[in-house]
């Protein structure tokens, strides 16, 4: 009889902490997302009322006229263009790379492996703006300016993706490539139809996070991008941020333009991205 009230206590308790930790989670994410909702709510005020002191979520005079005047005076449908063809372009091949480098430094053994990859992951602490001039003079050479070849050559080897896409290849047991082999595999076949399969969730996060990366890029394009047709979506959000003060509306209007691709490419991925973070957690 004595242990029905530790039993009580006990489940109290971890009521008690279960609905803290999910009051916790809530307030943060919804002090994460309130920035989000309410540029997309503003976007459809008038300037006047999105720089107003009496502040509301919601407009009071709904309006369309911040989108059409981002159409107006903005190639948006060329930005658009522009922007997924580098984003997925630089994704492919940054995939492709990494999950060939990383199975390349996971399962092959040849000479001075480990300091290629030592070499690599030094390169990770290198600030991009250092390596800014000589990339620019390099592209500049090949004439690339202006060109799509300028803006994917520079972000095709990731070195956070040959990391990431070697720890989750180190899980995969040896024996099945061993198996793989004695069955008359090359190493390429291996890739395509062992390992790949293997490690798909792990794709999906590297996948995500390079697309993220490569569609907010503003440095490098503002560098070697002078031709309005060939503008990515963050340069195209200068020309109103420039004047913020002047056309609040209609910065936040381009702002949620830009963000909406993102949105779809995370809901339809969503899945796979959580299984393939709770992975690497799992993998510490």
């Amino acid at each position: 009889m004595a242990t029905v009230p530790t039993m009580n206590r006990y489940k109290t308790s971890r009521f008690v902490s279960k609905f803290f930790l999910h009051f916790v989670l809530i307030v943060g994410g919804l002090m994460m997302i309130f920035p989000m909702v309410w540029m997309i709510f503003s976007s459809f005020k008038p300037s006047l009322e999105v720089i107003s002191v009496d502040f509301h979520l919601f407009p009071k005079t709904w309006t369309l006229r911040n989108y059409v005047r981002v159409f107006d005076e903005l190639k948006m449908v060329r930005g658009y263009i522009n922007s997924i063809v580098v984003s997925i372009t630089v994704t492919f091949l940054v995939l492709l790379s990494a999950t060939a480098s990383g199975y390349l430094f996971a399962k092959l053994r040849f000479k001075g492996r480990d300091f290629l990859f030592f070499i690599v992951l030094a390169s990770v602490m290198i600030p991009p703006q250092i390596v800014l001039i000589p990339l620019y003079i390099l592209v500049n050479k090949l004439g690339w300016i202006n060109t799509y070849q300028g803006l994917i050559f520079p972000w095709v080897m990731n070195a956070f993706g040959i990391f990431l896409m070697r720890q989750f290849m180190y899980g995969i047991p040896n024996d099945l490539i061993e198996a793989a082999r004695i069955d008359g595999a090359s190493d390429f076949r291996i890739y395509f139809s062992v390992i790949i399969p293997l490690i798909r969730s792990s794709i999906a996060v590297l996948g995500i996070l390079v697309f993220l990366w490569t569609w907010d890029e503003f440095l490098w394009p503002l560098v070697i991008v002078n031709a309005n047709e060939m503008k990515t979506l963050p340069l195209l959000m200068g020309h109103f941020t420039q004047a913020e003060q002047v056309f609040p509306g209609e910065s936040l209007a381009v702002a949620t333009l830009v963000i909406g691709p993102v949105l779809i490419v995370y809901g339809f991925f969503q899945r796979h991205f959580v299984k393939g973070l709770s992975m690497t957690g799992l993998k510490g």
